[in-house]
């Protein structure tokens, strides 16, 4: 089997498990562990957490010793830390599961992308994250539904499946996964001294590329936007917006029609993206306009009065923040060399989670201070920011 066609299915999987444990753990921790706003964020936070400890390490491991098994002990660790939230509705275990399946995420981010763009030599890598990235709304929304139909019966089962769909995926990449491209160089120094040198030679590779000084400013400002509406975007559907009380169906339902309503929707702007991009070209531009569609929906979602408006608001403000991140990854990996790709993705991942630990604290205070609706304020004018950053003329690919 091909690269591509691996990859593709790689993230079928992970978007049909990742969405199904998703929705699950939306209601789950609303009305059966009974979070409130500031347990939700510190859910994130937990995340986060893990993601800044061990994102630049795992990403090293994968430089170093080798992107397919780096992903495959990420799938297995990602299946624990679902089934561990699932155990218990306290919110210590909670926080805990955030810490191991973040943790299984780190050895999956950056290397899979690695993988891929190693495997396929870079040829039209822009598409095949593209398609990667509808391949993973199409069976995002299969997941949706899912989650909808084993909920109906038990909540905590459909948390479950998704933990055991991720050890299933650890053994078909096992079996299936091949890595002609990564060539493992002899190491003569002591382990430590490796990770450490290529933590510099991944630094310093940024620090001299134009592109990617400016993505530093973009990535963090990505990261402290998110974490407020990331974590509480179900409740002010449910509760603040009154779609619990105005839809008489089960609540799982509510959150199964919006989300699948996102996934789809989202599938056809992608669709949309690929037609128009051509070997890189527009990436930035597009990106551009996301950005600032993300800031529309966003106020919109917080602001207008009619509920059904603000709701779609959020699907507006959902499809668009989905569409930038192929874009945003293109131009990574078109700006970083083979040897330390795994390592500049997975430093730009570390600092999208030192945005999003930042904007844990920050949100949480906005909340306390102005309610959800000045917190998702602030979080649109932290957007904003990035905005200034992403203009044509200055941040293109290579083959811009």
């Amino acid at each position: 089997m091909n690269a591509n066609k691996m990859y593709l299915i790689i993230r079928s999987v992970m978007g049909l498990a990742f969405h199904l444990a998703f929705t699950a753990t939306a209601l789950y921790r609303i009305d059966i562990a009974q979070l409130q706003i500031y347990q939700l964020i510190l859910i994130g936070s937990a995340l986060e957490i893990a993601v800044f400890l061990f994102e630049v390490p795992t990403g090293i491991v994968a430089d170093l010793k080798s992107r397919r098994l780096s992903v495959i002990i990420g799938f297995f660790i990602i299946g624990i830390g679902f089934v561990m939230e699932a155990l218990t509705p306290l919110f210590i275990m909670i926080f805990i599961a955030q810490i191991v399946w973040g943790l299984g995420y780190t050895f999956i981010s950056g290397a899979l992308d690695s993988w891929v763009s190693d495997e396929t030599e870079n040829i039209e890598i822009e598409k095949t994250m593209i398609a990667g990235a509808q391949f993973n709304k199409f069976f995002s929304f299969l997941g949706i539904v899912l989650a909808g139909v084993i909920g109906m019966y038990n909540i905590t089962l459909a948390i479950y499946v998704a933990g055991g769909l991720f050890a299933l995926l650890g053994v078909y990449a096992i079996l299936i996964m091949k890595e002609h491209h990564f060539h493992k160089e002899i190491h003569t120094l002591p382990l430590h001294k490796e990770y450490f040198n290529q933590l510099v030679k991944g630094f310093k590779h940024i620090k001299k590329n134009k592109v990617l000084k400016i993505m530093f400013v973009v990535m963090l400002f990505f990261g402290l936007f998110s974490e407020g509406i990331d974590r509480t975007y179900e409740l002010y559907i449910l509760d603040h917006l009154g779609f619990r009380q105005a839809w008489n169906i089960p609540t799982i339902w509510i959150l199964v029609i919006i989300n699948a309503a996102v996934a789809f929707i989202g599938l056809i702007v992608l669709q949309i993206v690929k037609k128009h991009i051509k070997e890189g070209k527009h990436v930035t531009l597009w990106a551009f306009n996301f950005t600032i569609s993300m800031v529309v929906g966003l106020l919109i979602f917080a602001y207008f009065p009619l509920e059904y408006v603000a709701l779609f608001g959020y699907v507006f403000f959902s499809i668009t923040r989905e569409g930038t991140h192929p874009l945003l990854n293109t131009i990574l990996l078109k700006n970083t060399p083979s040897k330390i790709k795994a390592t500049v993705l997975s430093g730009f991942g570390q600092l999208d989670a030192i945005g999003q630990l930042l904007s844990g604290v920050i949100m949480v205070g906005a909340s306390v201070a102005f309610g959800i609706k000045g917190m998702y304020g602030i979080a649109a004018a932290l957007l904003l920011i990035p905005i200034i950053f992403l203009p044509q003329t200055n941040l293109k690919t290579k083959d811009d």
